[in-house]
This record gives structure tokens, C-alpha cells and sequence, in this order.
């Protein structure tokens, strides 16, 4: 049974990263992992599908496709031109379904999350907000999400990160391979959910999920980096490879000029988004304590104006 639900469960995680939910009866009678499916939909991790799939091979001769599909009390029967009107079961007829829900509770409730939070879906299909744990007295959020690799979604996905998660304090459990996450996710704290989950009769187990927490942001490569990638994940400035924890407040104002791109923003602005009064508004007050930061990335001129350096805004902000 473990190698079973070994091979299951890297079948799963493919599945929940495939861009439609819904896989053909054909699929899974040619994939040569017909036990791993089946297993997946005793479990019930894969469910029947409400619908008939479209263009069903016969399950006998695997050659002609089955027309004038019909129920009845007895069941479904197709008809092959070559084997005639056969009788068919419904998974040989409706494609299996990713249960993406089911998913979500058990990672919820491997993490002990489960009844305590009400689980969030934050984006539709791709996102959702599992609950909070504590780690070395520090609060944290549990995301999942899938398909995390396709760009044009990602904003949207760290927007919905943002909305519920302060910089710094998100793990975002996925099945997308982390080499090919899209940025600004790809900068955040990832676990891989087969590297921390065994999958089990009831669901799943998670382990080791401290070791992710723990490892650093930054990787040993990047030591000498110099970037702003890593504020919007961990509200960390990066000079020379040292990271920098910053308080809200230069990470809203950092933020600003992030999203300014490198346009200048009159400090008018500045002080109505970080609430206070535009006298006070002085970017050297403002970063008094971490004047490395004002010095690497902020550039300003006398009119009370003040952008992100130019050498900065191709890795801002993590995005």
C-alpha cells in the first residue's frame, strides 16, 4: 500500500496542477496508471463527473469511438461498429473530477487547521487561505495554491496573499515545481507539498514543515545581491546580500515607489498613504534608522520628490 499511495500521490499532484479538473475516461484507460486513478478515487481525491465525456474510445477494441450512448435503468450502453452494443460502467463513460476542495481540507487538517479556520478560497481555482499556525512565537498564514507558473495570474494571486497576510508571514503550500513559479510568488516562502506530505487512507500527513520555515529567503548564490525582491514577501530590503527587516512603514513607502515605477512621487502622496502630516514627511526622518536603505535605492530632489533608482526597478518589489 505505500508504494501505491506513493505513485497515487505524484499522480495527484500532477493532476492538480493540469489546467482543467476534468480527465477523459480514454485518459485514464491509456495512461498505464489505471491503479493509481482508481486508488485516487477510493480515496476520494478524484470523484465522477456530472456529464458525458465527448468522443469515448470502445473499452473493448480501443479503435472506433462509441456512439448513440444511452441509460436506462441498467445502465449505460454504447454501441461500436466493430464490437456492437456494449454495456458500460459510469467511469467508463464520465471523466473523473479533481476534488481541489477535498484537497485543501486535508492539507487544513494534516496542519491541525481544520474546524479552527474557515478556509478561504482567495482566488477561484487557485488559491486558498487555509488557516494560521504559529512558529517560533511568530504568527503565520497557510496558503495553497496550484499552477502557480503562469504569469498572467500572479499579481492576482499575490493580491490575494496581500489582502489577508502581512509581508513576511505567508507559506504558500503548492504543487507547481518551484523553478518554474512565476514571480513575485516565486519569492516568497514555498513548500513543495509532496516534500512535506504523505498521503494516507483519511488524507494526507504532513511533516518537516519547520525546516522550510526556518531555510532563508536568499539563496547562497545570490550573497552579494542587491534588490528590493524580497520586500513584498518578507518585507526585506537585500544590500549585498544582507537582508534588512524594515518597518511598515518604509515598506509602504518603498512600496509606493515600486509601484511608481521609477516615476517620481511628490511626498504629498507619500504622506497621505502612510497617514501623517506632509511636513513630517522626510524621507531622511523616515528611514533615520536604516539610512543604507534610503541611500541604495531612493533617489530625490528639492520639490519634495522621490523615486526608486533606476537599477532597481527590473527586480522591484519582488515582482
Amino acid at each position: 500500500m505505500p508504494a501505491c499511495n506513493d505513485i497515487a500521490f505524484g499522480l495527484l499532484c500532477e493532476l492538480i496542477e493540469a489546467p482543467h479538473a476534468d480527465i477523459h475516461p480514454d485518459t485514464v484507460r491509456c495512461s498505464g496508471r489505471r491503479e493509481a486513478y482508481e486508488h485516487l478515487h477510493e480515496l476520494q481525491a478524484l470523484q465522477v463527473g456530472t456529464g458525458l465525456a465527448g468522443s469515448v474510445l470502445c473499452p473493448w477494441c480501443g479503435d472506433d469511438e462509441l456512439c448513440s450512448l444511452s441509460f436506462s435503468e441498467e445502465g449505460y450502453r454504447g454501441y461500436c461498429s466493430d464490437c456492437g452494443w456494449l454495456n458500460l460502467a459510469t467511469h467508463q463513460v464520465k471523466p473523473l473530477r479533481v476534488e481541489y476542495q477535498r484537497i485543501v481540507r486535508w492539507i487544513a487538517s494534516a496542519l491541525g487547521l481544520q474546524g479552527r479556520f474557515r478556509l478561504e478560497e482567495r482566488v477561484p481555482a487557485r488559491l486558498w487561505r487555509l488557516g494560521d499556525i504559529e512558529h517560533r512565537r511568530k504568527r503565520r498564514t497557510v496558503f495553497f495554491g496550484r499552477r502557480l507558473n503562469e504569469s498572467s495570474d500572479a499579481q492576482t494571486i499575490d493580491a490575494g496573499i496581500r489582502a489577508v497576510a502581512a509581508p513576511g508571514t505567508e507559506i504558500l503550500i503548492t504543487t507547481t515545481p518551484q523553478d518554474s513559479i512565476a514571480p513575485p510568488l516565486a519569492n516568497g516562502r514555498l513548500v513543495p507539498l509532496r516534500a512535506v506530505s504523505h498521503l494516507r487512507k483519511a488524507g494526507f500527513v504532513v511533516e518537516n514543515l519547520e525546516s522550510y520555515l526556518d531555510a532563508p529567503l536568499i539563496a547562497d548564490e545570490d550573497v552579494a545581491e542587491t534588490s528590493l525582491r524580497l520586500l513584498r514577501s518578507g518585507r526585506l530590503a537585500l544590500i549585498d546580500g544582507k537582508q534588512i527587516k524594515v518597518s511598515p512603514q518604509i515598506y509602504r513607502f518603498l512600496s509606493i515607489l515600486i509601484d511608481a515605477d521609477g516615476k517620481p512621487v511628490h511626498k504629498r502622496v507619500l504622506a497621505d498613504a502612510l497617514e501623517m502630516d506632509v511636513d513630517a514627511c522626510k524621507g531622511s526622518e523616515i528611514f533615520k534608522r536604516h539610512k543604507a536603505v534610503y541611500r541604495t535605492f531612493i533617489e530625490h530632489d528639492t520639490e519634495g520628490r522621490y523615486w526608486l533608482k533606476p537599477e532597481f526597478l527590473s527586480r522591484r518589489g519582488g515582482e
